[in-house]
């Protein structure tokens, strides 16, 4: 069999047969008069969104240089940046969020925050994220997060959508005299149904 391109990639052209079979093999219990595979869906994205907030410990944590795991609370605020599927612009807000941390340190791994961020659109329209479970590995003021949960079922956008999130904060003042008393973070969310 010999193939020629005219005006394209052969790149493309070997994609495009690549892609053949999988469309046949998808379509060949519909030509034989049998009903198509049943799959596993993916979940289908709806949005994803970057936080960006600012965060006020209202106790510093590591204070004095010692590095103990003890509760704190964090008052967060920030903006919100959505996109649908494509990446075409979606939706932007602020939120506010109130994080109660059994413990709270320097270096270590610290909560399961499940706290919830309430977002206010730019529409007027308010959602909420109840973040079910939080993962944060910390070291020296700086942390990896990693969140899952869901947007509850009276939210105004993307209700119900299970949510699930990855980013980091940073502070500074850790194992200094004051403490770490602010720190900043970036979250990219995937919101899915």
């Amino acid at each position: 069999m010999k193939i020629s391109v005219r005006g394209g990639s052969l790149a493309a052209a070997t994609s495009l047969l690549a892609v053949v079979p999988l469309l046949t093999g998808a379509w060949a219990p519909a030509r034989a008069g049998l009903a198509a595979p049943v799959s596993s869906a993916a979940p289908v994205t709806d949005a994803t969104c970057v936080l960006n907030a600012h965060g006020v410990f209202a106790n510093a944590v590591g204070a004095g240089g010692i590095d103990l795991p003890l509760p704190d609370t964090l008052a967060m605020t920030g903006t919100l940046s959505c996109v649908d599927a494509f990446g075409a612009p979606l939706a932007t807000g602020t939120f506010d969020r109130t994080v109660t941390m059994p413990a709270a340190e320097c270096t270590g791994d610290e909560h399961g925050d499940t706290s919830t961020t309430t977002v206010h659109w730019a529409d007027l329209s308010t959602s909420t994220l109840r973040f079910t479970r939080t993962d944060v590995v910390k070291v020296n003021g700086t942390a990896s997060l990693v969140v899952s949960g869901a947007v509850t079922a009276d939210s105004a956008r993307f209700a119900g959508d299970a949510l699930s999130a990855v980013g980091t904060s940073s502070g500074a003042g850790c194992g200094t005299p004051a403490g770490e008393t602010t720190l900043d973070s970036t979250l990219v969310l995937r919101l899915t149904h």
